[in-house]
């Protein structure tokens, strides 16, 4: 290092220099000294075009939207870009909790659960008909819920709603061990139902003597077992020594709505961590009718005295309710056509005939005439509109055969109603062709289902010919 030799009178600085590409060292003696290289060297990076990438991935839709789509997201490169469709998506139906789970661990569950029908998914359960949306709404209201009351109108599906709720339930633990009670005649319909949307369930129907039913009772393993509001009547003695049971649900709920009844005390005694119940008429005369309903399914949550607004307050969480005309839009449309066909010319002579002697014997009663004998005239008329009863003539037939041809040739099925047993039976031997099956009070109750199952199962058989009283 050198010093260069300090310039009287200058105001510069000494600057010491350090040979090109040794490190600089202190120089304590040398008072605001400057540094410099003796050959500087300066080394510069020239700066390219700034080329930009981009890199795109393509992401899973939500898995309520994946139904019947193939797992593999890749797609392949290159590809032009496309418009996405226009459809209308599927929608999602959520499992909400109840109002009653406080905890935010329990409630946490309920809101990361996916979809209902991702759950139905993932379990491979498999429907044998394609539920509508109001009913996977039905289902996902069930599902989380220890009290509920499915109060849906006759004909929208409660009964294929409970099934799948408690398939769900069973499949995933939640339940091992459940009571369905229901009136005895439809018993035959809940096995069914159940064979068709709950197949892999083991399912029991309490039925025999008393000493059968008690063996039942108490060692049954089944998922569910069946039994109706007779028999928990009889076997009231045995049902509070059963254990618990995850679930207990009973069927036309209205049979307990007399609170002080032997039926409603008997499914009350049933100990259960879990209450639903079905019902297409919640109230019939009064509010007291829900009442009574809610003794079971959650007593206390409705009071006597209550109004009707503080109970649909109180209960708008854990009971549900849709008419036909509220999920309109989900059924498929029915036409509804009045048809007007002639009478035979011996089907009007009878009916005059008829018409002009019922008339004579209503002058004849008086002033003992009731409305009774009016409607009696009234049947007989139309009993003559259905069959000639000397020739066995019908307009109505003609016009049903031509109608079923139709229907059959087209590999469709029809159910033919009539008031009376006799005019099915007369029917029936006309219809021949089609292989009908008839079900009416006449039918043993043994023989009901083999009708039914020969009904839709028998691609020969096209009709059924069913009473009113039967049919409903």
């Amino acid at each position: 290092m050198t010093t260069p030799p300090n310039n009287a009178g200058s105001s510069l600085p000494r600057v010491a220099t350090l040979a090109g590409g040794q490190l600089p060292i202190a120089a304590p003696t040398l008072a605001a000294a400057c540094l410099q290289f003796d050959s500087p060297e300066v080394a510069s990076l020239p700066i390219e075009a700034l080329r930009v990438s981009t890199q795109g991935c393509l992401l899973p839709e939500g898995a309520c939207l994946l139904q019947g789509q193939p797992r593999s997201f890749e797609a392949p490169r290159n590809a032009p870009r496309v418009a996405r469709p226009t459809q209308k998506l599927r929608t999602c139906t959520r499992i909400r909790p109840p109002r009653d789970v406080v905890k935010l661990t329990d409630r946490l569950q309920y809101l990361l659960q996916p979809p209902l029908e991702s759950l139905l998914s993932a379990k491979n359960l498999r429907f044998p008909f394609k539920p509508f949306p109001y009913q996977l709404d039905g289902v996902a209201f069930l599902y989380p819920r220890r009290h509920a009351v499915l109060a849906d109108e006759m004909g929208l599906g409660k009964t294929m709603q409970t099934i799948t709720a408690i398939r769900l339930l069973a499949h995933s633990a939640q339940v091992r061990r459940a009571l369905l009670v229901c009136p005895k005649p439809l018993l035959s319909n809940w096995r069914r139902e159940f064979a068709l949307w709950a197949p892999e369930l083991a399912v029991v129907t309490l039925e025999g003597g008393s000493q059968q039913r008690e063996w039942a009772w108490q060692n049954s393993s089944a998922v569910v077992t069946m039994t109706n509001y007779e028999t928990m009547v009889r076997d009231a003695h045995l049902l509070e020594g059963l254990g618990e049971y995850d679930l207990v649900v009973i069927d036309e709920a209205q049979r307990v709505k007399n609170r002080n009844s032997a039926a409603s005390d008997a499914v009350r005694r049933v100990t259960r961590r879990m209450s639903w119940a079905l019902t297409g008429t919640p109230i019939e005369n009064s509010l007291e009718d829900l009442i009574g309903i809610f003794e079971f399914v959650s007593p206390g949550k409705v009071q006597s005295g209550q109004s009707a607004i503080a109970v649909r307050g109180s209960t708008s969480d854990c009971m549900l309710r849709r008419t036909k005309e509220q999920v309109l839009t989900d059924l498929p449309p029915k036409t509804i056509r009045d048809e007007q066909i002639d009478l035979s010319p011996d089907q009007w002579a009878s009916y005059a005939r008829a018409e002009e002697e019922g008339v004579l014997e209503l002058e004849g009663l008086g002033v003992d005439i009731r409305v009774q004998h009016v409607f009696e005239l009234v049947l007989r008329l139309k009993q003559v509109c259905n069959f000639d009863p000397r020739t066995g003539s019908s307009s109505k037939l003609e016009r049903l055969l031509a109608e079923l041809e139709e229907c059959a040739a087209s590999g469709r099925k029809a159910i033919v109603f009539s008031q009376w047993v006799d005019t099915i039976e007369k029917l029936s031997a006309n219809l021949a062709q089609f292989n009908p099956v008839e079900y009416h009070g006449r039918v043993p109750h043994k023989r009901r289902d083999a009708v039914i199952e020969r009904f839709r199962n028998d691609p020969q058989c096209s009709v059924i010919l069913m009473s009113y009283g039967a049919g409903s």
